[in-house]
C-alpha cells in the first residue's frame, strides 16, 4: 500500500481536489483482477501497474488517467471485462481502458522508416483520445526499464520498435524526459558494446564536465542578477544516445563532441528570454549560424524556445536553451503539461502550423474544468489519413474516406486494374465500403478482369483515378487506331494514305490519322474529300467494339433494327435507326454499316404509344402488363383525345425486337385497349431533364380527381 499512497500524495500536491478514493478503489481492483499473476521478474504484476500509475502522476495526468494507468491490463489479461470497468468507474475510464487495450493490440512487424512512420500516425489516429496514447508511453517506458528480464531476441525486438515507434511518439506529443529515456534504454540493449564505450568515456570525463558545468551555471546566473532578470539557469549533461546518434550522423568520434554540456534559463516571460539572449551573447562568443528562434516559429510538436551556441572558457562549445516556465513545462511533459499550465506565451497564429497542439491549447483556455477539457480533447492529427495493412503487415496511408479500390491501385497498378474482389478483416466487402484504420484488406485479382468506368465512383485517391483513366485512353486510343485503320480499308481500299492526305486532314503521322478517325474527330467524308474519292452507299465497318457504341436517343434502336452508325467525337460510335431522319435527311458520307451486337441481357430504350379507353385503373392496369413483361417504364407522356380516348407515350427498356414484341403482346391482352405500337420518336428521353415518372403520374391523377385533364377540359 506505501506505493500507491506515494502516487496519491504525488497527485493530491498538483491536483487538490482529485478524488483520491477513486484512485484507491481502482487500486484493489487491480491488485484483486491481476491476483496470482506474476510478472517474469518474479514480482506481483500489479507492480507494473502501480509503476506506470506513477509515471503518469509524474506527468501531473488528471485522475481518469492515473484510474486507466491501474487498470489497463485488467481487460486484456484478466477475467475483467470492459462492462466490468465501466460498473465500477464509468463510461470516461472504460472508454480510456478500451483504447489503451486497442493499440496494444496493433503490432509493428516492419524496420522500414517508411512503415515505421506510418505506424507511429496510425497509433495516433487509433486513439482518439490523446490520454490513451500518454499512458501506451508510460506502459512501454516501465516495461523498458524491466527489460533485463527478457530473452535477447525479445529484449532487440522490443528495443527496435521502442527507438522507431515509441521514442519518436514521445518526441512528436513533446514529452522529451520520456524519449530520452526510452531511448537510452534501447540503446542499452540494441549496441551494447557501443553504448558501455560511450557509458566509459563519459564517466572518465565526467567529473571536469560537471565542474564546467557548475562554474557556468553560476556565471550566467550572476551576469542575469547583475541585469535585475529573474531566472534559473540549470546545466546538464547529454543523454547518451543523442551523443552516439550525433557520432553516427557527422562521422565524428567521442572526443571531437564539444557540446556535451548543455543550459536551460528559465525566465519569467517571453521579452526576458530575448534579453537574456543578448546578455549571453555578450559573455560568450557566439557560435554562427547555431541561433534558432524557436519561440517565434516553433517545432512542429510545439516546443518553444531560443536556441544558441557559444565558445565558453577554454574554448568549450556551449549549447544554451532560453525559454518561459510554461515552455520548459511543455519541453519537459509535452501535451501532457497542458493539465497544469493554462497560458502558453505564443499566439495562436505562431501555432498555425501545428493546427492539433492549437486546438488543444484554445481548448483548455476557455475552460478551467479539466474534466469539460478532456472530455472535448480528442486526437485529430491525422483526422485526413486512415491506415490500413496488407495480409502481409505492410501499412498503407490512405485519404479518409478510400475505398478498397484505392488500396488495391496503392499496391500496384495492375492489382487495381485486375482486382475482383476484397475481404476486408477476413470478410468480403464490395467496392463502396469505407476503409477504417487498422482494417486489413486481401485484395482479389483475375487476368482477364479490367476496370470499369463505374469505378470512378468509388476511388477516392489521384493515384486510382488517373490509373483507371490512363487504363481506358490507352484502350480506347488502340480502338480508335483500329476502326481507324478499317475505315481506310473499307473507304480507300487500303490502309496507308500518302503525306497529301494526311497534309490536306491536317495530320503529322499515319497512327494520328487513323486515331482521328476512328475516334470521330475527322468525319468520313472528309477523308473521302481529301482522297478525291466519292461514296454514294454507307461503309461497311467490322471490328468495332461493343464499348464503342450506344443507342441515338432521338430514335431509340434496338437489337435487331436496321442500323447505321457514325462517329461522334468524344462519345464514340452512336447508333440509329436507318429510318432516324438524322439519316435520311442526311447527304453526309459519315454513315457506316455496322454489326451491332450488344452484350447478352443488355437493355435498350424504344418508344411506344398505346391508344386505351379514358377508364378509371386504365393506367394502372397497361404499367402492370408492361411489367409482366419484364420490362421497366423509363418516362411516359399522358394525352387526352376526343371521344373518352387517351393515348399513353411510353419510353420502356427491352433487350431486343423480340423481348418488344412480348412487351406489345401483354399490353394487347388489357381490356380496353384499343391500339399499341412502336414509335421510335416519342418525346421522351429518360434522361434526368425530362419530367420524372412520379411527377407525370402525380399530375395525372390529380387532374383525374378533379375531373379536368391537363389542359383544364372536363373528362367526359
Amino acid at each position: 500500500m506505501s506505493r500507491i499512497f506515494e502516487i496519491t500524495e504525488k497527485v493530491a500536491s498538483y491536483a487538490p481536489h482529485a478524488d483520491v478514493d477513486l484512485i484507491n478503489r481502482a487500486y484493489v481492483f487491480a491488485a484483486n483482477a491481476h491476483a496470482g499473476q506474476t510478472r517474469r521478474s518474479g514480482d506481483p504484476y500489479i507492480v507494473h501497474p502501480l509503476a506506470v500509475a506513477d509515471i503518469l502522476a509524474s506527468l501531473k495526468m488528471d485522475e481518469a488517467t492515473i484510474v486507466t494507468g491501474l487498470l489497463h491490463d485488467t481487460v486484456e489479461d484478466t477475467h475483467v471485462s470492459l462492462a466490468d470497468v465501466e460498473r465500477h468507474f464509468g463510461s470516461d475510464i472504460a472508454q480510456l481502458v478500451d483504447g489503451v487495450t486497442k493499440i496494444g493490440k496493433i503490432h509493428f512487424h516492419s524496420s522500414e522508416h517508411k512503415q515505421a512512420e506510418n505506424f507511429r500516425k496510425m497509433l495516433m489516429a487509433t486513439a482518439r483520445d490523446v490520454r490513451v496514447l500518454i499512458i501506451k508511453l508510460a506502459d512501454r517506458l516501465h516495461n523498458m526499464r524491466t527489460l533485463g528480464f527478457m530473452s535477447e531476441r525479445k529484449r532487440e525486438a522490443i528495443s527496435t520498435e521502442t527507438i522507431q515507434i515509441y521514442a519518436p511518439l514521445a518526441h512528436r506529443l513533446g514529452i522529451h524526459w520520456i524519449k530520452q529515456e526510452m531511448e537510452d534504454l534501447a540503446f542499452a540493449n540494441l549496441e551494447r558494446e557501443a553504448y558501455q564505450e560511450l557509458l566509459g568515456k563519459l564517466q572518465d570525463r565526467l567529473e571536469g564536465l560537471n565542474q564546467i558545468r557548475e562554474r557556468l551555471e553560476v556565471i550566467i546566473q550572476e551576469a542575469l542578477q547583475r541585469q535585475g532578470l529573474n531566472a534559473r539557469v540549470q546545466g546538464r549533461m547529454k543523454h547518451l544516445y543523442s551523443i552516439y546518434a550525433k557520432m553516427q550522423r557527422k562521422h565524428v568520434d567521442f572526443d571531437e563532441i564539444f557540446d556535451l554540456v548543455a543550459f536551460r534559463v528559465i525566465v519569467d516571460d517571453i521579452t526576458t528570454c530575448y534579453q537574456t539572449l543578448g546578455i549571453i551573447h555578450s559573455l560568450y562568443r557566439p557560435v554562427p549560424g547555431r541561433f534558432k528562434d524557436y519561440i517565434a516559429l516553433p517545432k512542429p510538436n510545439g516546443y518553444q524556445s531560443l536556441h544558441t551556441a557559444v565558445i565558453g572558457p577554454e574554448n568549450f562549445r556551449i549549447e544554451v536553451q532560453i525559454r518561459t516556465e510554461a515552455m520548459h513545462a511543455y519541453a519537459e511533459d509535452g501535451v501532457a503539461a497542458h493539465w497544469i499550465y493554462k497560458d502558453l506565451d505564443a499566439s495562436p497564429r505562431e501555432r498555425e502550423s501545428f493546427k492539433w497542439l492549437r486546438q488543444l491549447t484554445e481548448l483548455l483556455q476557455e475552460t478551467d474544468n479539466p474534466g469539460e477539457f478532456l472530455e472535448n480533447v480528442r486526437l485529430d492529427l491525422f483526422v485526413q489519413e486512415v491506415y490500413v495493412f496488407s495480409p502481409d503487415g505492410d501499412i498503407f496511408a490512405l485519404p479518409r474516406g478510400a475505398r478498397p479500390l484505392d488500396f488495391a491501385y496503392a499496391v500496384h497498378t495492375d492489382i487495381g486494374h485486375h482486382c475482383i474482389g476484397v475481404r476486408i478483416n477476413g470478410e468480403m466487402a464490395d467496392f463502396s465500403t469505407r476503409l477504417h484504420n487498422g482494417d486489413q484488406i486481401e485484395i482479389m485479382t483475375s487476368p482477364d478482369q479490367t476496370p470499369s468506368r463505374q469505378w470512378l465512383q468509388y476511388v477516392k485517391t489521384p493515384r486510382a483515378r488517373q490509373a483507371i483513366r490512363q487504363w481506358f485512353r490507352r484502350q480506347e486510343k488502340e480502338t480508335s487506331v483500329r476502326i481507324g485503320r478499317q475505315i481506310l480499308k473499307d473507304a480507300l481500299g487500303r490502309t496507308e494514305v500518302g503525306d497529301r492526305v494526311l497534309r490536306r486532314l491536317g495530320c503529322e503521322s499515319l497512327e494520328e490519322l487513323q486515331q482521328r478517325i476512328g475516334r470521330g474527330d475527322i468525319p468520313i467524308q472528309n477523308l473521302l474529300d481529301a482522297a478525291d474519292l466519292d461514296h454514294t452507299k454507307p461503309l461497311k465497318l467490322r471490328g468495332v467494339t461493343r464499348a464503342m457504341m450506344q443507342a441515338a436517343e432521338c430514335c431509340h434502336p434496338i437489337p435487331g433494327d436496321p442500323v447505321l452508325g457514325v462517329f461522334i467525337s468524344g462519345k464514340g460510335m452512336i447508333i440509329h435507326h436507318r429510318k432516324c431522319p438524322q439519316v435520311t435527311e442526311s447527304k453526309s458520307g459519315n454513315w457506316l454499316e455496322v454489326n451491332w451486337k450488344p452484350q447478352p441481357g443488355q437493355l435498350f430504350k424504344t418508344g411506344i404509344e398505346v391508344r386505351s379507353q379514358n377508364e378509371r385503373g386504365m393506367l394502372a392496369r397497361v404499367t402492370n402488363s408492361i411489367a409482366s413483361a419484364r420490362s421497366s417504364i423509363e418516362d411516359l407522356k399522358l394525352r387526352q383525345k376526343g371521344g373518352s380516348m387517351t393515348e399513353l407515350l411510353f419510353l420502356i427498356e427491352v433487350e431486343d425486337r423480340k423481348h418488344l414484341a412480348d412487351v406489345i403482346r401483354s399490353i394487347r391482352g388489357v381490356d380496353g385497349v384499343v391500339r399499341v405500337q412502336r414509335r421510335n420518336q416519342v418525346g421522351l428521353s429518360g434522361q434526368a431533364e425530362s419530367r420524372s415518372l412520379a411527377e407525370t403520374l402525380r399530375d395525372f391523377f390529380a387532374g383525374r380527381k378533379h375531373g379536368r385533364d391537363g389542359k383544364g377540359a372536363k373528362h367526359e
